[in-house]
């Protein structure tokens, strides 16, 4: 993926067009969904904010499981994003990839302990579009849904009420933007390209998000 595109996934208040050329369903039928954007007229609370950084968590996780049951370490090894890479690096980023997935597995059960601690019921899980076509698209989807996590998580944490809420997606964040440090670097960008992160409002997020969802359940 050109510098160019990443940066419009970055920046674009549209960029639908970088995952993806397609509109999809809402992404959150049911409980985050058209209700929860309605609720941004006046200012969603830590519930809603909680199960929409669930929501995101959710992608992220099934987008790491699936992929890495498809594809081996040989596999990724030998795509276009290992080429520039070292020897020993080459090595590990099967491994690193693996690493970054029970991140994402673990925030999704952090999460819903979370929320069932506050007598909230956790969102489920939806089905999912990823295009696992190759290593290469299957990376260049990483470093988007990682970048994404990073502008919601800048996006929502000014409207956490709870300072112990505000906390834990406080140190999610943080592990989310090294993510996509990673990521910017393996494809040849810079790991912090800017002085600031930009955030995303919730209706952003889920046109970002809405070409990789199939169906969510009500």
């Amino acid at each position: 993926m050109p510098e160019t595109e990443i940066k419009s996934a970055t920046a674009s208040a549209n960029p639908i067009s970088t995952v993806g050329g397609r509109t999809a369903a809402l992404f959150g039928v049911g409980v985050i969904g058209a209700g929860l954007l309605q609720a941004q007229a006046s200012a969603p609370n830590d519930i809603d904010i909680l199960n929409f950084a669930l929501k995101l968590e959710h992608l992220e996780a099934a987008f790491y499981n699936q992929g890495l049951r498809q594809f081996t370490n040989v596999d990724i090894a030998r795509s276009t994003f290992a080429l520039d890479l070292g020897e020993s690096s080459r090595d590990n980023l099967y491994a690193y990839l693996s690493l970054i997935r029970n991140h994402e597995n673990t925030h999704v059960r952090t999460i819903e302990a979370l929320l069932r601690g506050f007598s909230a019921t956790p969102v489920l899980p939806c089905r999912y579009n990823f295009d696992f076509s190759s290593v290469d698209a299957f990376l260049n989807t990483a470093r988007v849904l990682e970048n994404t996590g990073v502008m919601a998580y800048d996006g929502a944490l000014g409207m956490i009420r709870s300072p112990r809420l505000r906390t834990a997606a406080a140190t999610i964040a943080t592990v989310e933007a090294r993510h996509a440090a990673y990521f910017n670097v393996l494809s040849g960008n810079l790991a912090a390209p800017d002085a600031f992160d930009p955030t995303k409002t919730m209706a952003e997020i889920l046109q970002i998000a809405s070409p990789f969802l199939a169906a969510c359940p009500a």
